[in-house]
């Protein structure tokens, strides 16, 4: 059944004609016009469309206009009783309701309001039992009359009803239209009798129905074309739409943002922004372009085009010497095309450090939790090629000692960045008929992690964390690791922010679908490795208890202080105290206790402390001492300059 006013015709009739269509200027009897608004489509996601007038006369200036289709269903008045024009619940609701939904301020200025004689010259002569006197009305419907006079002809009559209008009830032979577009549509003039009014049925010829019936309406207007139609939503439309056929996308944009959902603007301006993106891209305008594609991702190809946009942007970046940059695009850019290898190419000229992490995969038999460990031989399906490479950056330094978790030495604040760099096709493994297979019942025996509700999938990475506290977290899983890592374009990197030790683990399956025996035809493997991350710096920081301002090297504070380690949980400190005290032969240092501190600690006692911080994993050594409590004799020590002898 075919759509009334769809927009896809609607904008090829534009793009045909839209100076035409949109300026009163080429208006003559018989032309299609579009002016105000009005819901047609019966889909409110789209906004409300232009109404499409047929133009059945012009004189004075003026024109008069009839809505080519029918656009809603109304009962002629809402009582089956005596009625006639002028006190029909129509002609109320056409005047208000319609009037006010389907045309803005500036359209009511082009409206005219007319008299209309209602005489029983207007009307059938033998049906004109209840005419009314003369009416004025801004919209109103044609008489008897005027339909046989516009359309003489039967067939000029036929007339569809928009999806709206038949969603409400326009009517087909006295049924709802379903199946039908054709439907009846009301007259302004009296029927056969009091309670009744005429119509034009649908198979064209005027009849007379009751009042209380609900059937088509098909508005009339008469327009003053020498107002300014310029700025009106129909010629702002039709304007922007020609800018986006110039490709002046922006400047359509715009103006399309001003209509708001008018006529599906909201779509149009998705398909500007996509084409002003390709048109960006096409230019090496690829920063404004990504922000474009990024915008409206889901919309046609743009995620695959935006992730092109940002590779070649990065691109551009490296060819350029800007390697910094060209890193931070490579990464958002993830695996595309050879997006890893150039990444790792302006990593080292950039001075960023990166590092692969040894892991070699090991075959663990099939369906059981990916807990066998057997070496891969000559035999296996998986010998003599890799997946891929697990590797770290964002770091300041790898301490590698035989026997023992790599430790990565990262500066405070940072993150380190785990990568997975993919090196094969998953449809086609080591150039063969291998692939990885999409793993159903999968589930992880080391880390008790069970088969999600969709599957282990193409490949799952399990990663668990367990910090300073040796709290083990719960696993992260990511399901179908692969089959994102064999998408063009996915993100390929993990970022771990906090301290710890992690476990890492890669799990997949194989298939080679040649085979039947399930022995050979599956094979499971495991990809798995240790690493620490541990904080760089070697600095704890004093609080005093009661202002909780930070104290300096040789601080003095009569309340005490507490230690915040800002976040670094691996590193060895001790805490000294002493006390100045008179041994008879002068003032000396005695030390009371000599202790580890941790986290929080708090010390009131009035003292010399000694911070010592040790980073192991730096082998770096940082002191700091603060002076507590109001004692004169230490208050002088202080202002001796930390003296004994000056003191004594």
């Amino acid at each position: 059944m075919k759509k009334c006013c769809s927009l896809l015709a609607f904008i090829l009739i534009l793009l045909w004609s839209a100076s035409i269509l949109a300026s009163p200027a080429y208006i003559q009897t018989g032309s299609s016009f579009y002016f105000g608004h009005y819901e047609q489509d019966n889909d409110e996601q789209t906004g409300v469309e232009p109404i499409e007038w047929i133009v059945l006369n012009v004189k004075g200036g003026k024109a008069l206009l009839i809505s080519k289709y029918i656009l809603d269903c109304q009962p002629y008045h809402e009582i089956g009783e005596n009625t006639n024009w002028e006190n029909s619940s129509l002609r109320t609701w056409l005047n208000t309701f319609f009037y006010e939904t389907a045309f803005t301020k500036d359209e009511y200025d082009i409206i005219c309001e007319t008299t209309h004689s209602n005489s029983s010259e207007d009307g059938n002569p033998e049906w004109a039992l209840n005419l009314c006197p003369p009416t004025s009305d801004r919209v109103f419907l044609l008489s008897w009359k005027e339909a046989n006079e516009f359309f003489p002809e039967d067939s000029q009559r036929k007339t569809d009803g928009t999806e709206y209008a038949r969603s409400v009830g326009a009517k087909f032979l006295g049924v709802t239209s379903v199946g039908f577009s054709s439907a009846d549509w009301w007259l302004r003039s009296p029927g056969i009798n009091a309670t009744e009014a005429a119509y034009v049925g649908v198979i064209r010829s005027i009849h007379t129905k009751a009042v209380k019936e609900r059937i088509g309406i098909r508005p009339a207007v008469w327009v003053n074309l020498e107002g300014d139609f310029e700025n009106l939503p129909y010629a702002q439309y039709a304007e922007a739409l020609n800018l986006s056929k110039g490709g002046n996308y922006e400047a359509a944009i715009t103006l399309l943002e001003n209509l708001g959902n008018y006529n599906n603007s909201k779509r149009q301006i998705v398909d500007c922004k996509y084409n002003w993106a390709v048109q960006l891209s096409e230019s090496g305008e690829y920063k404004k372009a990504v922000e474009l594609f990024e915008e409206i991702k889901d919309y046609k190809d743009s995620s695959s085009l935006g992730r092109k946009a940002r590779y070649q942007h990065a691109v551009a970046e490296q060819e350029a010497g800007n390697y910094t940059d060209a890193v931070r695009l490579f990464s958002e850019v993830g695996q595309y095309e050879d997006s890893m290898t150039r990444m790792k190419d302006c990593m080292g000229k950039a001075g960023i450090a990166f590092s692969f992490l040894n892991a070699e995969p090991v075959n663990t038999g099939v369906d059981n939790g990916y807990s066998g460990t057997s070496e891969i031989g000559g035999k296996d399906k998986h010998f003599g090629w890799s997946l891929g490479r697990f590797f770290v950056s964002n770091y300041t330094q790898i301490k590698n000692q035989e026997n023992e978790d790599p430790v990565i030495v990262k500066t405070l604040g940072d993150s380190v960045t785990l990568w997975f760099e993919l090196q094969q096709d998953i449809d086609s493994l080591n150039h063969k008929n291998l692939s990885i297979a999409d793993d159903r019942n999968g589930f992880d025996s080391k880390f008790k992690v069970v088969v999600p509700e969709e599957g282990f999938g193409r490949g799952t990475l399990i990663i668990r964390h367990t910090d300073y506290r040796n709290d083990m977290k719960d696993p992260i899983i990511y399901t179908n690791y692969l089959l994102a890592k064999g998408t063009s374009g996915a993100d390929t990197k993990v970022i771990l922010n906090e301290e710890g030790d992690y476990e890492v683990a890669l799990d997949y399956e194989t298939v080679d679908n040649r085979l039947t025996s399930l022995t050979d035809k599956y094979g499971n493997y495991r990809t798995s490795f240790k690493f620490k991350i541990r904080n760089g710096n070697c600095m704890v920081y004093p609080f005093d208890v009661k202002t909780h301002a930070e104290l300096q090297n040789t601080s003095i504070t009569k309340d005490g202080f507490y230690l915040d380690l800002a976040r670094s949980r691996y590193l060895e400190i001790l805490v000294k105290r002493s006390i100045l005290v008179d041994n008879g032969s002068g003032i000396v240092e005695d030390e009371r206790f000599n202790s580890p501190a941790k986290d929080g600690d708090q010390y009131t006692a009035e003292g010399i402390y000694t911070i010592t911080v040790h980073n192991r994993y730096t082998d770096e050594k940082t002191v700091k001492t603060i002076f507590v409590g109001p004692d004169d004799l230490l208050q002088e020590y202080v202002n001796k300059g930390f003296s004994l002898n000056r003191l004594n």
